[in-house]
């Protein structure tokens, strides 16, 4: 019980520190795998991520179907996360959203290069999907069935953290709540960066060798690392949740 708790705990604070850093909109959402029911995740009932409670919470399957009897309103691209928990078992959360910075990345023929020292948290490259690939030109671009969601899932192949989204917005997949955090935080800076570096003409990149010693030193330390619990509660603390960190901490003493 105590670990499902925890589990929704961090999913609050993803979605409010989401929404705080603009990775998340009204529209957007985020997930996380249940810790002892992997077949299943938590996500919210349909709600605006910066207002998500714990009894917002609903279960659902890989089909996008709710557990028991919940039937309030759901996000309607539910898929995208039952999908990617499907595709890849390393998954641990997920989240979808449309920050502007990205946008161009997604419809031009210019695309997302590493160069914020924290890339390695997306990679060497960021795949962009584009829907009309399988489903041709007459969609609204949502990801509204389990056929889109496995589509996109592919577009993330065995390995990559982010796909962009073509002219709608990005996903993102993480080994936890904290980790989907600093992907999605890495993403929309190196964006931000890189734009305005553009405006001066050539862009450095950080090499694949630079990229892969970043993940050597801080891919292998567990996430309940001071080094990154430092990112998570500096991120629950700027929205607010000092208090549900502290619950937090409780729950994992008594576990």
């Amino acid at each position: 019980m105590s670990a499902a708790e925890i589990a929704k705990i961090d999913l609050v604070i993803a979605n409010r520190a989401l929404a705080r850093m603009g990775a998340v909109d009204a529209y957007g959402h985020a997930s996380v795998r249940h810790p002892s029911e992997p077949g299943r995740f938590f996500i919210s009932c349909s709600r605006s991520p910066q207002l998500v409670t714990r009894d917002d919470i609903m279960e659902f399957d890989f089909d996008g179907v709710a557990i028991g009897a919940d039937n309030r309103p759901a996000y309607s691209e539910r898929f995208i996360h039952a999908s990617l928990y499907a595709a890849r078992p390393d998954v641990h959360a997920v989240m979808h959203g449309h920050p502007l910075s990205l946008i161009p990345f997604s419809v031009g023929d210019i695309p997302v290069r590493p160069i914020f020292f924290t890339s390695d948290e997306f990679g060497d490259k960021v795949p962009v999907w584009d829907m009309r690939d399988e489903f041709g030109d007459g969609t609204d671009l949502l990801i509204r069935n389990k056929a889109h969601g496995d589509s996109l899932a592919r577009a993330f192949g065995d390995l990559e953290r982010a796909v962009l989204m073509r002219g709608h917005g990005f996903a993102a997949a993480g080994r936890s709540a904290a980790h989907l955090m600093r992907i999605c935080k890495a993403l929309m800076e190196n964006a931000t960066v890189q734009l305005e570096t553009m405006k001066f003409g050539k862009v450095t990149e950080m090499s694949p060798a630079e990229i892969a010693a970043r993940r050597r030193t801080l891919g292998g330390l567990p996430e309940d690392h001071p080094s990154w619990m430092r990112g998570f509660e500096y991120e629950a603390a700027q929205v607010g949740l000092s208090e549900l960190l502290a619950e937090r901490a409780k729950l994992l003493a008594s576990a």
